[in-house]
């Protein structure tokens, strides 16, 4: 946490990608037994596990599409209690 205070003493939001990769292709048996692909899994949330273990709010917005068509995102992470100004940031977007 600390980190992120002092991140938060210079800036008001952090802005990251939502995810570190697009959408991957569900493999068949995931369909049917529910079961993960954790490594693709972790390179989808690399850049929000900080925020959620920190408790800290965040927005993501949509900025565009990979070359396949798939959305891209842009996530705003603010400090503890900033959720209008990362509703005004989004909004802005």
């Amino acid at each position: 946490m600390q980190i992120h205070k002092n991140i938060f003493a210079k800036a008001d939001v952090i802005v990251a990608p939502t995810t570190g990769v697009t959408a991957y292709s569900i493999f068949d048996d995931a369909l049917k037994t529910g079961e993960l692909d954790y490594i693709n899994g972790a390179a989808l949330v690399r850049y929000q596990i900080a925020g959620n273990f920190l408790g800290l709010p965040a927005v993501t917005v949509p900025v565009g599409y990979d070359k396949e068509g798939l959305p891209i995102g842009l996530q705003f992470i603010g400090k503890p209690w900033s959720e209008p100004t990362l509703m005004h940031i989004a909004f802005a977007m």
